[in-house]
């Protein structure tokens, strides 16, 4: 009998939830209405005060008086969360996952205090994080990813006039477009889209025809900003924030000439990648996918991970985006559904066969896009020894260059010679680039170098968090509390 049938049998089924959902983004709030459909106790456990994830944050209560300039994308997510609220799921916002076992066990922060509560199925849906962009200054006040531009402007309605938003990718040019319809000066936009890369992405066109709505889509949100009069500088490499204590500008290569522009505030960004702490920390078998230039959990095409009764679903399991992640929730739960006994295998096949589907012709224009977009090298993986590589611990390159030298072979190694992958982030935003720095000065692939060993907790922990602790049990049951 394995642990978590050992615990649920000691305990008793009625005191665990069915399906503990990590995440109430597209993923885990489609998976959260699928599985209470079924009649499945199910729990959800976001650490934002509202659903709706990062796409559809704030969806239904904007601080914005026309939140319709974010978009048709963003309005459609409405409907979402008004099912999601409507759907019977037990929902705690604002708290913090910290531990994840294999045995159904999770430990949560909420109010100061430690929460336990187990499950008999787990969806991790925690989504996706910024592509860390090395360069030189990143780490100065004033220089911040599109994405908190965007967080920004979707929970407190708060926008910074001229602005330089640069690097590459659709979101890059969706907050761009946003910005500019709600009257915001943008002081440049920086595109560091290669001009080989729209070329070698003419491999993958097949894929760009089976989704033409979302090739105009694109091409719109280009025209706007051309129409709007935005500078746009093309094909720029080589950047570098201007500024000592603090951004006074950017630096650049575009055409062929050195660029300086002055601003105040730098947005970057050159597309997301999986939150991958729950997953590592989990001791959940991971692979470097070339294609997207990032780790992802290894899944099968239920979403189903290494482990038993743990599941991986939206961006978390690889950048699918919105649309593909709420395919994905569905999957996921069906299947969860079926190893529950809730659905037949016939039933289970039969309800995901049409989101099967649609997921795979997702997944050939993905292959255009991830081809499109691809961050050069030099922006991922930093050439000035100034360059400030782990922010927390302010390493830089020169540091984990002398860490290599003395024997720092392996990420965990390196974090032991230097601390790199220390600080309260745990490698989030140095673990990718850790990991390509590596593969170059050993000659060795990606795949070879491996990542982090990471471990609980996942967050910083108060003492009081960890004294004061309580069991939660479904809501239909009576919940035993345990103060200490």
């Amino acid at each position: 009998m394995n642990d978590l049938n050992a615990m649920c049998s000691e305990q008793g089924f009625k005191n665990s939830f069915d399906i503990a959902v990590i995440g109430a983004g597209p993923a885990g709030m489609s998976a959260a209405i699928t599985a209470t459909e079924a009649g499945a106790r199910v729990i959800v456990l976001d650490d934002k005060p509202r659903s709706g994830g990062q796409i559809y944050r704030n969806v239904d209560a904007s601080p914005l008086k026309q939140p319709e300039q974010l978009g048709e994308d963003y309005l459609k997510g409405a409907e979402l969360t008004a099912a999601f609220s409507r759907c019977g799921a037990e929902y705690l916002s604002g708290v913090n996952v910290w531990h994840v076992g294999d045995n159904g066990e999770i430990l949560l922060s909420e109010n100061g205090e430690t929460t336990r509560l187990t499950a008999r199925q787990i969806i991790i849906a925690n989504g996706a994080m910024e592509r860390p962009f090395p360069i030189p200054g990143w780490h100065l006040p004033g220089v911040m990813s599109a994405g908190s531009a965007q967080v920004m402007l979707k929970s407190d309605g708060l926008v910074q006039d001229d602005a330089i938003f640069a690097g590459t990718g659709p979101l890059l040019y969706l907050i761009v477009a946003q910005y500019i319809r709600l009257g915001v000066r943008v002081r440049a936009l920086v595109d560091t889209t290669p001009k080989a890369n729209y070329f070698d992405a003419m491999a993958e066109i097949a894929g760009a025809f089976s989704a033409p709505e979302m090739l105009l889509k694109g091409l719109g949100l280009i025209n706007e900003i051309r129409r709007a009069g935005v500078t746009v500088y093309k094909h720029a490499h080589d950047l570098a924030v201007i500024g000592e204590d603090k951004m006074q500008g950017l630096r650049f290569t575009s055409g062929g000439n050195t660029q300086e522009v002055q601003a105040d505030h730098l947005f970057l960004h050159q597309g997301v990648i999986p939150n991958l702490n729950i997953t590592r920390a989990l001791g959940v078998e991971h692979s470097w996918c070339e294609q997207q230039l990032c780790w992802k959990p290894k899944l099968n095409q239920w979403g189903q991970s290494s482990l038993e009764h743990i599941a991986v679903a939206g961006d978390a399991s690889g950048i699918v985006g919105a649309d593909g992640a709420r395919l994905m929730g569905r999957i996921t739960a069906l299947k969860q559904l079926q190893l529950l006994s809730l659905k037949s295998v016939a039933e289970c096949q039969s309800d995901a066969a049409a989101d099967l589907q649609k997921l795979q012709k997702m997944q050939r224009f993905r292959k255009f896009i991830d081809r499109l977009y691809r961050p050069i090298d030099l922006h991922r993986i930093p050439e000035d020894d100034t360059t400030v590589v782990c922010r927390c611990e302010e390493r830089t390159l020169a540091d984990l260059k002398q860490g290599f030298e003395l024997g720092g072979r392996l990420p965990d190694q390196l974090k032991g010679q230097t601390r790199c992958g220390m600080g309260p982030c745990q490698g989030r935003m140095c673990g990718h680039t850790v990991s390509e720095l590596l593969a170059r000065w050993r000659g060795d692939r990606v795949a070879d170098v491996g990542y982090y060993r990471l471990r609980s907790p996942m967050r910083l922990l108060t003492l009081q968090e960890l004294s004061l602790f309580s069991d939660l049990t479904p809501s239909n049951n009576p919940q035993t509390e345990v103060k200490s």
